[in-house]
């Protein structure tokens, strides 16, 4: 906290009389101006200060999307530049100021350099220094000493991803941690209408298609904050003429570029959808047509149980759910019979009553028309604080198409309601039939290389019977339900970043036999670790190739770009002696080599399973993937991935809780007229930033210059409680505390509080902002695509000035 921006300038240009641009090298000696570029691989040139010097490509991150192709110079062994690699279409030559600064972060402090093992009480964050051989001897015996007496699954690997470890879980037979709980909030409820599997929300298209939108709703997504190397795909539909409206309790950057800012309550976004649709079917607005062909409002639902009627009683010992063409639908037929939706000739009715043999049946639009009834824009207008004028406008600009809805992760998702919120969208979508077409989608379009082209890789097949064990459930759960979970090796920081209310996991972790952290950066998790275990970063090998991944339309290669530094080892080389210990060093590929040839040679698309590693590389690494010129569109013959192979609105598992389809419901803690506000008044809204990739980057020097973790309030708010900007605070509720420096900003909604995700105990003044965050899940969550979402800005708090 003594780092700014300012007093780093000023002392640097003082010491050496130069412009800014320099001052950011000044202080590292060994950072003089990179020399013009040598030829890209392993041979050498001379750089102007007479070093050998070389390029080297490979691939940044993926949690963010980006994927980007990287150009790296390195001179003399060491890695002093990162630039975007000019191998591809300009598109994708992207880089931001994260990828820019590894050149200062993978030598940073905040790397853990050698093994360590804890030397105090679990927590208080006192380790000494070990061999290798002396933590994975201790740390393999401990593990089958656990498995002898609790079994395989007394063991739980997870992994972030960013790491690389396909075969730890498996060669352990261990658990792998279920059920994230994180961005799956949306996705929970517009992935089952489609027929996504992932429960993220991932669009139905790319942002590129936006330039084909008349009309692009952004709610909920931050998208020119967290999708850096896309941004230019907002201007770009801007420039085409794209109406970009964007819906936020903040006026976020994204806002800041949008045509229009829409205000709205936090928490709110399942009210405006619900509002809006309303709207269209009461002024005719919807496409009948589409809506009939297209979508599950003509089935009939049996209006005692609210279970959709079929041809035949599905059997209910049956191992897996029939599809719709096994056990088809009934609609209403021209002759107002019920007959199997997909009978050839079929024209069903949107509208209408019959029976079923001895059920009552109604249409699923006539129970949808019936539940909006009373989601009058006025009613909208109370609950969202958008006036009833602007709905009624946004729902006839969205049904006027083509329309785009893009969501977002860091928003909405992160409350408890966002299922319905996400399942209210679909409806938008299914009743306009603004969904797989062009201009017409909806999801979330952050990220690239999740947006993109792809195509599935191979893998390296295991032995038979080697395989994790099944998931008891989700490791959130276990910190509070009985499980077997006695050892956890966490590749990433899980602990700090996937789950909320961290005194829990606090008392969890101490009851837990052994805990292993791996990663590159010492995180506020492997505070609590018996072993810390130092792995290399994205730039670093030990051979000359670590990995393939399908980025954003291309396929891309780690490749190596310098040796493995301090005592830091690969991924592969972590699990390598793993196995070596348990004995199956043998199921493993001998290298990483071997291993990114299988990916390659095992990829579904055989263009891309022709190439080498070789024709890859002199691609400089990337490789374009098939078609790529158009933007991806999926299901753009409207035949989704469902049972029926329609958009499916009607969310039968949900009867019982009143959601089969959606239902407004506040978020459960931070919803504007909870009486808890009286003690607790404002919402802490955990957000997205450029500077930092979740918990990432904390630490990057360079990065620190231009940004400190602040919790940014509405001046009012501060002013009230005697507080300006540079004070800092207390953050405060009944499930614990932290402190921070506080900043005025008027972008932000009075009422609430935002703070960067992922800022942890080592960065802040005191504590961790996970000690306040909610963890509360809703009943219904266990029945919902993904399980319940960790609601972390589902969140009050007060604050005092420390």
């Amino acid at each position: 906290m003594e780092l700014t921006r300012r007093g780093f300038l000023k002392e640097s240009l003082a010491a050496c009389g130069m412009g800014a641009a320099a001052s950011m090298v000044m202080p590292y000696g060994w950072l003089a101006p990179a020399a013009a570029h040598a030829a890209v691989g392993p041979a050498g040139a001379t750089s102007a200060d007479g070093g050998e010097e070389r390029i080297a490509c490979t691939y940044h991150q993926e949690h963010c999307g980006g994927m980007c192709p990287l150009k790296c110079t390195v001179r003399n062994g060491r890695l002093v530049k990162v630039e975007p690699n000019d191998c591809v279409d300009d598109r994708y030559e992207t880089i931001c100021l994260k990828g820019i600064a590894e050149v200062e972060h993978v030598y940073g402090a905040g790397r853990v350099q050698v093994p360590l093992k804890r030397s105090g009480e679990r927590g208080s964050n006192e380790f000494v220094q070990v061999s290798w051989d002396e933590a994975l001897d201790d740390i393999v015996a401990r593990i089958q000493g656990i498995q002898e007496t609790h079994g395989n699954d007394a063991v739980m690997v997870t992994a972030s991803s960013e790491a690389n470890f396909p075969f730890l879980a498996a060669m352990l037979g261990a658990q792998t941690g279920g059920n994230t709980g994180i961005d799956v909030g949306t996705g929970n409820g517009l992935d089952p209408a489609i027929g996504f599997g992932g429960g993220y929300a991932m669009a139905t298209a790319e942002a590129r298609d936006w330039v084909n939108a008349r009309f692009v709703l952004t709610v909920g997504s931050n998208f020119c904050e967290s999708s850096l190397p896309q941004v230019r795909l907002f201007f770009e539909a801007k420039e085409a003429g794209a109406n970009m409206i964007v819906v936020d309790p903040h006026f976020s950057t994204t806002a800041s570029k949008a045509d229009e800012w829409v205000p709205i309550e936090t928490g709110t976004d399942a009210a405006l959808f619900l509002a809006m649709a309303h709207v269209i079917l009461n002024e005719g607005l919807g496409d009948a047509v589409f809506m009939a062909a297209h979508t599950s409002l003509p089935f009939l639902v049996d209006v005692r149980t609210g279970s959709l009627l079929r041809e035949h009683v599905a059997d209910p010992a049956a191992e897996e759910p029939e599809t719709g063409v096994q056990n088809p639908f009934l609609v209403i037929g021209s002759d107002g019979a019920p007959v199997p939706y997909d009978r050839a000739g079929v024209e069903p009715a949107l509208s209408g009553t019959t029976k079923v043999g001895e059920a009552q049946a109604r249409t699923v639009y006539d129970l949808l028309v019936e539940s909006l009834s009373s989601c009058t824009p006025a009613w909208g207008a109370d609950i969202t604080g958008v006036v009833e004028e602007k709905i009624v406008e946004l729902a006839r600009l969205y049904a006027q198409g083509p329309s785009t809805i893009a969501l977002g992760w860091g928003g909405n998702d992160k409350l408890s309601n966002a299922d319905i919120a996400g399942h209210a969208a679909a409806v938008l979508a299914g009743i306009t039939g603004n969904i797989a077409k062009p201009g017409a989608n909806i999801g979330v379009f952050v990220g690239g290389c999740w947006n993109g082209r792809s195509t599935t890789l191979g893998a390296w097949e295991l032995p038979e019977g080697m395989e994790p064990s099944e998931d008891e459930m989700a490791a959130y759960d276990m910190r509070e339900k009985l499980n077997n979970v006695r050892a956890y090796i966490c590749c990433g920081d899980f602990m700090a970043q996937h789950f909320a209310h961290m005194a829990k996991t606090e008392d969890w972790a101490r009851s837990l036999d052994l805990i292993v952290s791996i990663d590159p950066y010492f995180t506020e998790g492997a505070k609590w670790a018996d072993y810390v275990l130092p792995a290399t970063t994205r730039f670093e090998l030990d051979a000359e190739v670590g990995n393939a991944k399908v980025g954003y339309n291309q396929l891309v290669l780690q490749n190596k770009v310098i040796d493995p530094l301090f005592e830091a080892k690969t991924d592969f080389w972590i699990q390598k002696e793993f196995a070596r210990r348990l004995g199956v060093e043998d199921a493993l590929p001998s290298d990483s080599v071997e291993l990114v040839e299988t990916l390659i040679s095992g990829a579904e698309d055989p263009e891309i399973g022709s190439l080498t590693i070789g024709q890859i590389n002199k691609n400089h690494g990337a490789w374009p993937l098939p078609d790529i010129d158009e933007p991806r569109q999926e299901f753009a013959d409207l035949v989704f991935a469902t049972s029926s192979g329609r958009l499916d609105l009607y969310y039968e598992n949900l009867v019982s809780f009143g959601q089969a389809l959606p239902a407004w419901e506040p978020p459960v803690e931070a919803w504007r007229d909870n009486p808890k506000r009286a003690d607790f008044p404002l919402q802490l809204a955990n957000v997205r930033t450029r500077f930092h990739i979740h918990n990432q980057f904390n630490d990057a020097r360079w990065i620190q210059q231009y940004f400190e973790p602040t919790l940014d309030a509405n001046p009012a708010d501060l002013e009230a409680r005697g507080l300006a900007t540079g004070d800092v605070a207390e953050v405060f509720n009944d499930r614990g505390s932290f402190e921070v420096r506080v900043q005025g900003n008027p972008s932000i909604r009075p009422g609430s509080a935002r703070l960067c995700e992922g800022a942890t105990a080592d960065y802040l003044a005191r504590g961790n902002m996970q000690s306040v965050t909610n963890d509360t899940m809703i009943e219904r969550g266990s029945e919902l695509l993904c399980g319940p979402v960790i609601p972390f800005s589902d969140t009050l708090v007060e604050l005092r000035k420390a």
